[in-house]
């Protein structure tokens, strides 16, 4: 299948889609078998090490795009997850994204929150379980 067949691809507007953007391969990957145990029927989630990766699949409409910040570990040149956020956000203005991140440096969470509609979660202890329920409530609000 080539590029052009690729974005023309439909998909099932009622198939739910998680994107984990996350370079960190290990948190990545724990996050999303995490998620996959917790939302059996979701057989799509997606993980992309940098953001840039992520705004090639956007065609997928992902219900939820988990989103960390910091994403230059693996790439030196990659984009902040803020920066991938507002291309995301000027793609498709409804979509749901969570920015996971140890990130605490308040011009990018307020940015996060306030200009992008964005939910932040520190990264901690708890993060997964209240991915869940963001997730949940995602689901939810897109059956509504």
């Amino acid at each position: 299948m080539n590029i052009f067949e690729r974005k023309l691809k439909k998909t099932n507007p009622h198939e739910k889609t998680i994107f984990i953007v996350e370079d960190n391969e290990v948190y990545a990957k724990a996050l999303q078998g995490f998620l996959i145990t917790r939302f059996p029927d979701i057989h799509n989630i997606k993980i992309y090490p940098f953001g840039e990766a992520c705004l090639m699949d956007l065609y997928q409409n992902p219900t939820v795009i988990i989103m960390d910040h910091l994403l230059n570990t693996k790439n030196r040149d990659a984009a902040t997850g803020l920066s991938i956020i507002k291309k995301i956000k000027t793609a498709s203005s409804d979509s749901n994204i969570i920015l996971l991140s140890a990130q605490k440096e308040f011009d990018v969470v307020s940015k996060a929150i306030s200009k992008y509609g964005c939910t932040y979660l520190q990264k901690d202890e708890h993060s997964f379980s209240k991915v869940e329920k963001l997730v949940k409530m995602f689901f939810h609000n897109e059956m509504a």
